[in-house]
């Protein structure tokens, strides 16, 4: 259970952090069904998914079921175990699979450019700590090389550039090991935990409200799941194919 003391309340309004977390979430869900989805019946489907998920998590954001710690297991912790569940479930199916056979590196490398966007207006939020500082790459997050990375791969992929299959693994090795530490910061910083402090700005309780909520539910099931998918693609295709 978590301290009386330690405050868990709605971030202050800001436009940028929102809009921002909200509208970079939407886009990518989007590009994430039409992307990886190569017939119209698995194109519905996978909008499905990611309607449900957005709507649910929304929901349970705007009425505070999320920010509830006198549940047990706390709906948080619960959240988090259903974004890796979603994202390997997910990464290791057959639809992963399919994707990892018909979705080239351009695209399931050049969707991860969003990353680079993201921890942008992560840092912003984290100026004002409306996340914990930890999360930015003003603390202990450096993904922002993943984004920066994945946007000039597909710039060479646009541009009939030849990608060398080792920086295919390098980037994806790179970014992978980038979301292990976020994740264990998250966890580090959260309510249950609260190791950099029980302050404002080291507490990490803004992703329990709308519409960062949609960051562990939207943006880091499709980080994750990418990167399943192109270990798979790596791991089974010829250096000459992708």
């Amino acid at each position: 259970m978590v301290p009386k003391h330690v405050v868990i309340a709605p971030p202050v309004w800001d436009a940028t952090s929102a809009i921002g977390i909200g509208g970079i979430a939407f886009i990518v869900a989007i590009l994430w069904v039409f992307l990886y989805s190569h017939t119209p019946r698995r194109r519905m489907f996978m909008a499905g998914i990611a309607m449900l998920a957005m709507s649910l998590s929304a929901g349970l954001a705007f009425s505070g079921v999320l920010s509830r710690f006198d549940f047990m297991p706390p709906p948080m912790a619960i959240m988090i175990v259903s974004v890796f569940a979603m994202a390997f479930g997910f990464g290791f199916s057959s639809w992963g699979k399919d994707a990892a056979v018909h979705c080239s590196f351009a695209v399931l490398v050049g969707l991860q450019s969003f990353r680079l966007p993201l921890e942008l207006v992560m840092h912003h939020a984290g100026n004002l700590k409306i996340m914990p500082v930890e999360l930015s790459y003003g603390g202990y997050n450096f993904d922002i090389g993943t984004g920066l990375g994945a946007l000039i791969i597909l710039i060479m992929y646009l541009a009939k550039r030849d990608v060398p299959r080792w920086a295919l693994w390098a980037w994806n090795i790179y970014g992978t090991l980038c979301l292990v530490a976020i994740t264990i910061i998250a966890l580090t910083t959260s309510p249950m935990v609260r190791l950099f402090g029980d302050t404002k700005g080291h507490v990490n309780t803004w992703v329990l409200y709308f519409p960062y909520v949609w960051l562990p539910v939207v943006l880091v099931t499709i980080a994750v799941l990418t990167h399943v998918v192109v270990w798979r693609k790596l791991l089974s295709t010829p250096a000459s194919q992708g």
